[in-house]
Order: structure tokens, then sequence, then C-alpha cells
């Protein structure tokens, strides 16, 4: 009750709220996820100012909005955002929001026979993951950017063209990289279910303790059967996520222990953000080398 009270609360600053017309809002996009940001400061370069309201190993499932994210909103001339209820507790805003000013999301564009559903009905938000069809739902935020800013329109289509082309041959070098792992061996087992894209566009198996969205408390019957699964399959290794607490998966390794079987920690994986300045996961692009290169070391 009490986020439901503050997202209220922050509607109600936005509707109330004046924008102000300066030369510095006039070039301001933002983006709620370190990944989006990233990937729309590919397009616009140095002409805009890309700012993200979650920064690096930031969970948007379970994210609050601050009152200077409010502020930011309220200046931005455009605001981007993922969808598929992604940033759940902030939808609602981003749809007031979208009554008054240019609001845009990824899932505008994304190939709906490629959205993979968790329950048939839910879709799973980490479509970031296939990365052929996230690059192609970009097309929606660049024609939005376009209208914004036609001055630029020429720079900002070559400049998503070289993204597409990076990301195309960047994926089919991981592809390649990956595929050197036996079949067997190709088992992902994170903390959260956020790789079932990343499974598909990487041909890996992969299994989670939570569920798609990290609110999910994994219980007692989910701890049982992955450790069941890790025992069966003869796994060697599970990762742990930047943006998600490891803790329920030292219960699994504990639990794997006294099974009689040894299983280690792989790595650390980006799902949900991308890493620190510095990290190597500091771009959409990083990301995914970093998450591709820690698996297959992992998994040796």
């Amino acid at each position: 009750m009490r986020n439901l009270a503050y997202i209220v609360i922050c509607i109600c600053l936005l509707i109330g709220c004046k924008v102000r017309q300066t030369k510095e809002n006039e070039k301001l996009i933002v983006c709620s996820t370190s990944i989006t940001a990233d990937c729309v400061r590919q397009v616009v370069g140095n002409r805009l100012t890309v700012k993200s309201l979650m920064g690096p190993g930031v969970d948007p499932h379970t994210y609050n909005p601050r009152p200077s994210d409010v502020v930011l909103l309220n200046d931005a001339k455009l605001v981007v955002y993922t969808g598929f209820h992604l940033e759940g507790k902030m939808a609602e805003l981003f749809s007031r929001l979208s009554e008054r000013k240019a609001v845009v999301s990824f899932q505008l564009d994304f190939p709906k026979d490629k959205v993979l559903y968790t329950d048939g009905t839910t879709p799973d938000p980490h479509v970031w993951f296939d990365t052929d069809s996230w690059v192609h739902s970009m097309n929606g935020v660049v024609d939005k950017l376009v209208d914004l800013y036609p001055d630029y329109e020429l720079e900002f289509r070559e400049n998503y063209y070289q993204f597409l082309l990076k990301v195309q041959k960047k994926t089919r070098e991981l592809k390649l990289k990956l595929s050197e792992v036996p079949k067997e061996r190709r088992v992902l087992i994170t903390s959260h279910d956020a790789f079932h894209y990343f499974g598909r566009t990487f041909d890996i198996q992969v299994k989670a303790l939570q569920g798609v969205s990290t609110s999910q408390e994994p219980g007692m019957r989910d701890v049982v059967d992955l450790v069941d699964f890790i025992v069966q399959n003869d796994v060697k290794a599970i990762f742990v996520e930047n943006s998600v607490s490891p803790k329920a998966l030292t219960s699994v390794l504990s639990s794997v222990e006294r099974r009689g079987h040894h299983v280690r920690i792989g790595g650390t994986l980006f799902s949900d953000a991308l890493g620190s300045k510095g990290s190597g996961a500091d771009s959409y692009i990083g990301m995914l080398s970093h998450n591709v290169n820690s698996i297959k070391e992992g998994l040796k």
C-alpha cells in the first residue's frame, strides 16, 4: 500500500509540475534503465543528453521512483522505457506522463511473434537478450527521435544502422564462442528467470530459482526442484546476477553439497542492468560479451 501511495503522489506531482523550458531540457532524453539508455546513446551520440533513472546494478522489477526522478521526467523532452511490465512500479507513471509529453517504449516495435510468455499470458520482459528483435524494436524509438529532432534525421538513422550492424556481428561471434561448450554442458542456472531470450538466442538451456520478477520470492519447492535438477544433470556451475541478491542461490549451493554433489559459482552475469563504468559490461554490447565469456568459462 505504501508503494501504491507513493506512485499516486508521483503522478500528482507530474500533473501539477510546470515544465521548465530551457535549452538543456530541449535536449534531455530520460530512459528508465541503463540498458535502454545505452542503446539510445548509440543513436543520438553527442547531440543530446541521455540520462537513466536506474543506474548500474539496479533491479527494475522492484524500483520505486524518487522525487528526483519526478523532476527529471518532468523536464525531459522524451521519455524512453522498455515496456512489457519490466518497470512494474512505474508503468502507471509512464502512462499518465504520455498524456502530456513524448513517451515511447521498446515494446512498440518488438516483433509480437518473438515475445515469450511466462504463463501463457504474461510477457517475459527481458527482451534485450533476443538481440535481433531488440535492435529491430529500436525503430519506434528512432522514429520518435526523428520526429522531435528532424535536423538530425540522417545522422540518427545512420547511427542506428551502424549500431544494428555491430550488434548483429557481435551476436554471430558470441554464438560461435558459446557453441564451443558441449551441448550436454550448455546449461545456465541463475537467480531469476531473466535469460530465456538469451537461451533462445545462444542455444543454451536455462533454469532459474525465482520467477521472471525478482519480487516473486522462491519457495521451498522451487529450491528442492532446482537442487534435484542440478544433481540429476551433473551441473558444475551456477551463476549469480549483478542486480539480484545471491542469498537464495546460497541455500541451493548448500543443499547440493549435502546431496554429495559439488557445484561452484561460475561468475556474475548482468541481467536487468548494465555494470558500472570500467566493468566491461557498461554497454549493451559489452554486457552481452561479458555474459557469454563468463558462461563459457564457468561451464568448462
